[in-house]
């Protein structure tokens, strides 16, 4: 989700003058400069920062929104609403090479219409131009590798997510296997401590078999002794 632009002009001066007043910090401790110098220099570096981050989210960014031809503007333009074109026929602004190449083209502008006005406010006109290249040149230098980290950021994240999907697939049945495997080798220990030993399935067919023909032997002598009976029965009546 894209931030407003007041948000990042703020949140980008705020960290350049507190980083510029921790460097500084740090240089004057060990350097014995005065400590008024940090406030200086985060007061500098504020300022700087907070044209800089003007031009760029409220008057080069949005002037080349409308107007640059390259593929990332295309894109902001679809998410802007500023025009419509048919699904498909502009690639996503989230991928690797858009993410290298966002907002280069505006920190270099933008860092050097910053670093010509400054200098020349404060050098005069004949520095504005050195200011400028310098600027601009420096801020484009720093756009691209804010924008190398974000992109080495998300393929982290992402190496993270595939290792972790990874794991879990490899992990998963292991437990499942080594609890049923558990629960038989405790069932077979217990069986055995009661004295009831595991017997394969062969061996309990054949008991079965035997269980039956002793069954069958008995029915055939109770149906004997029935029959003995009622004879005798008969021959008492008689």
């Amino acid at each position: 989700m894209e931030r407003s632009p007041w948000w990042t002009v703020g949140v980008g001066t705020v960290t350049i003058s507190a980083s510029s007043a921790l460097v500084t910090g740090i240089y004057s401790i060990f350097r014995n400069t005065p400590q008024s110098l940090v406030g200086t220099s985060a007061l500098n570096s504020g300022i700087t920062a907070a044209t800089f981050f003007s031009f760029r989210e409220f008057v080069v960014g949005p002037s080349l929104n409308r107007i640059a031809p390259w593929q990332q503007y295309a894109y902001r333009r679809r998410e802007l609403g500023i025009e419509s074109s048919e699904e498909g026929s502009v690639s996503s602004g989230h991928s690797v090479p858009n993410l290298r190449t966002n907002k280069l083209l505006d920190s270099g502008v933008s860092g050097g219409i910053t670093g010509g006005l400054l200098r020349g406010l404060l050098s005069g006109r004949r520095a504005a131009v050195s200011g400028m290249l310098i600027a601009g040149a420096f801020c484009t230098l720093m756009q691209f590798g804010y924008n190398e980290l974000s992109v080495a950021r998300l393929r982290f994240i992402s190496r993270l997510q595939e290792e972790n999907r990874s794991a879990v697939d490899i992990v998963t049945p292991i437990p499942q296997r080594a609890a049923k495997e558990l629960s038989g080798s405790f069932l077979q220990v217990a069986m055995k401590m009661v004295g009831m030993a595991p017997i394969s399935d062969d061996e309990y067919l054949k008991k079965l078999k035997r269980k039956r023909e002793m069954y069958l032997k008995r029915i055939a002598t109770l149906e004997q002794q029935v029959e003995e009976e009622k004879t005798t029965e008969d021959l008492d009546k008689s």
